[in-house]
């Protein structure tokens, strides 16, 4: 009898916490990726959503990884314990003075670097050549660092809260901001 992999069961998991959220109108999901990389054997479901009441100019990801040694670890050793898969979180924000406003979002960003959802934070800033340096693209990342286990499925709700608490503190950080 085929059994779902630990990927299969916490991919419903994040998918149900984040439709729930989306359903009770916090936030609002606008695109999803279901991925299979045959080159590597490896598996991505990523979900993008803004969060309500707050600029558009702000919006999360959360994605779910595993790959060929997480998925043969599991099925070679019968399910061990602490099978599990890597969560990645993407904040898109708007960045106007680079020091100042980086210096600041890695300020609200420090509750991700302690606990159960310790994560390596970065952040990584774009603009595109030959329009107006006024405002530039900031992507930051944050993976953290312990796998998420079919034994702890509360633990997406409580990385929900956290992004959404985390991107509502930047969103009032750049309210009235003169651009």
């Amino acid at each position: 009898m085929y059994h779902p992999s630990v990927y299969d069961n916490l991919k419903v998991v994040l998918e149900g916490a984040v439709y729930d959220l989306d359903f009770a109108g916090a936030i609002e999901i606008v695109d999803r990726r279901d991925l299979v990389d045959l080159a590597v054997i490896g598996r991505s479901y990523s979900i993008d959503f803004i969060v309500s009441g707050i600029s558009q100019s702000f919006k999360g990801n959360l994605t779910l990884n595993t790959n060929l040694e997480n998925y043969a670890t599991e099925k070679l050793k019968d399910n061990p314990e602490g099978a599990g898969s890597k969560v990645s979180i993407f904040i898109e924000t708007p960045v106007y003075e680079i020091e100042t406003d980086c210096k600041q979002l890695q300020s609200i960003l420090k509750k991700w670097s302690e606990g159960d959802l310790k994560g390596d934070i970065q952040q990584k800033l774009t603009y595109i050549y030959g329009e107006s340096r006024n405002v530039f693209s900031n992507t930051i990342s944050i993976h953290l660092q312990k796998p998420f286990s079919e034994e702890e499925p509360e633990r997406f709700s409580l990385v929900l809260e956290q992004v959404i608490a985390s991107m509502k503190e930047m969103n009032e950080y750049f309210k009235g901001y003169k651009k």
